[in-house]
């Protein structure tokens, strides 16, 4: 999950960006984008420093939040998603996510004596990926 709701702007606006196949993005077209749009939606006026977005595109290509972006670097300048129809916003669930879904519904079925520990373990991380999730719905 994001750290805080500049950080989920600053991904939603480059998501965006990526998204749209007719035009080419540039590290500073992606800096530029970044801080309209948290100008735009929170009235900040400072700006995204470069390294700001590094570090997003980093994230968003890593699997910290669930993202593994196809981000690439063409021409040696330009960035865009390698799947066309990649976005954050329409991520279907992992194997993971079905994996441990499933598991919560054994546990929540199994009334004769559950493991409470194990069932509030479970569920938290049914909690916190489903609103991850939810946040970029």
């Amino acid at each position: 999950m994001p750290a805080n709701k500049n950080a989920l702007i600053r991904y939603k606006t480059i998501d965006n960006c990526l998204r749209n196949r007719f035009r080419r993005w540039t590290i500073d077209d992606l800096v530029d984008a970044c801080s309209d749009a948290l100008y735009d939606m929170e009235g900040i006026t400072k700006g995204v420093c470069t390294r700001t977005v590094q570090m997003d595109i980093q994230i968003m290509r890593s699997d910290k939040l669930g993202y593994n972006a196809p981000i690439e670097v063409y021409d040696k300048i330009y960035y865009r998603y390698a799947d066309p129809d990649y976005s954050i916003t329409e991520m279907p669930l992992s194997m993971d996510d079905c994996k441990l879904i499933k598991e919560a519904i054994a546990l929540l079925g199994n009334r004769e004596n559950p493991d409470e520990e194990r069932m509030r373990r479970v569920l938290a991380k049914v909690q916190n990926r489903l609103t991850t999730i939810l946040n970029f719905a």
